[in-house]
């Protein structure tokens, strides 16, 4: 009988993380480890308790989640062995019988808050962060609170009773999230030559044109560089600290790109090598093509 997997979120039932991790192991059999923050997350994983964890890294909205960049550095023994990318429909919820005008508050993931900015400014609306998505509707639900909304999945407002006040309030519909898949343990093979990404952190000095000469030397390699951001140093760290996403279709040239540039930096640390999801604009496509299908048949 097969062991079944234990992945750490952060976040509960019917969060973004909650549907990020059981679509990336479908159809495995998965008990999820709800975790209240991304710190525990890590030290869950750390600690063996789970196999897996889900982090969000990017959102196609609000840019990157610099803290988890933090924790991948200093967790350095953690692996990236996949990603995905999920839509994210933000929706405007409270309890049953409530009306947008009773609304004095909003509460949500602050991330979330901030794909929904547009739509929170035009209606007035305060708000008050928390640790996640769906717990925000169910603290409203356990506690009854009136006057208050969360923002949340479709999921969260069937799952704790809420009432959809305004569906799709994100800023933009193509809002999209980008989760990591790790691992605390050594791989029981090697990256198989379809990988296709690779995910580093490289520490350069601050003066200087390094970090351009580090870009040209992927530029000559035939590199794609789907993402190059710069991230908090760790304490006691005076570099520059750069997380750069590589992505080549010959395996052994992107591993080649990587040996090229150790020399280059004054430190390298690979967070993985795994294989790309598709992006959010290939998503979008499948869905428009999805469409398209459904009216002409």
């Amino acid at each position: 009988m097969a062991t079944e997997i234990k992945i750490a979120i952060q976040g509960g039932a019917a969060s973004f993380h909650d549907t990020a991790a059981r679509k990336y192991f479908a159809p495995e059999k998965a008990e999820i480890l709800p975790c209240s923050s991304f710190d525990q997350l890590c030290e869950q994983l750390h600690l063996g308790e789970a196999t897996y964890g889900v982090m969000a890294i990017q959102n196609a909205l609000a840019g990157s989640i610099l803290t988890n960049y933090t924790l991948l550095q200093e967790y350095q023994h953690f692996q990236i062995i996949g990603e995905l990318w999920l839509p994210i429909d933000q929706n405007l919820m409270a309890l049953p019988g409530q009306r947008l005008e009773d609304i004095k508050t909003v509460i949500s993931h602050p991330v979330a808050l901030l794909q929904c900015g547009l739509f929170l400014r035009q209606h007035h609306l305060p708000t008050e962060e928390r640790q996640d998505t769906a717990d925000s509707a169910r603290e409203i639900s356990a506690k009854g609170l009136k006057g208050v909304a969360a923002i949340a999945s479709s999921q969260a407002a069937e799952l704790y009773g809420m009432e959809m006040l305004q569906e799709h309030v994100a800023d933009r519909k193509d809002n999209y999230t980008r989760f990591l898949v790790l691992s605390s343990q050594p791989q029981a093979q090697a990256p198989k030559p379809t990988a296709n990404k690779a995910s580093l952190i490289v520490q350069i000095p601050h003066v200087g044109s390094w970090l351009g000469a580090v870009i040209n030397k992927l530029y000559t390699e035939d590199i794609n560089i789907p993402l190059i951001q710069s991230i908090p140093a760790p304490a006691g760290n005076t570099s520059h600290n750069v997380a750069i996403d590589l992505e080549c279709d010959d395996y052994y040239r992107l591993l080649h790109a990587i040996e090229e540039l150790k020399p280059m930096v004054e430190d390298l640390q690979l967070l993985g090598l795994y294989q790309k999801a598709l992006t959010p604009q290939q998503l979008e496509e499948c869905r428009e093509g999805e469409l398209s299908t459904s009216v002409n048949s």
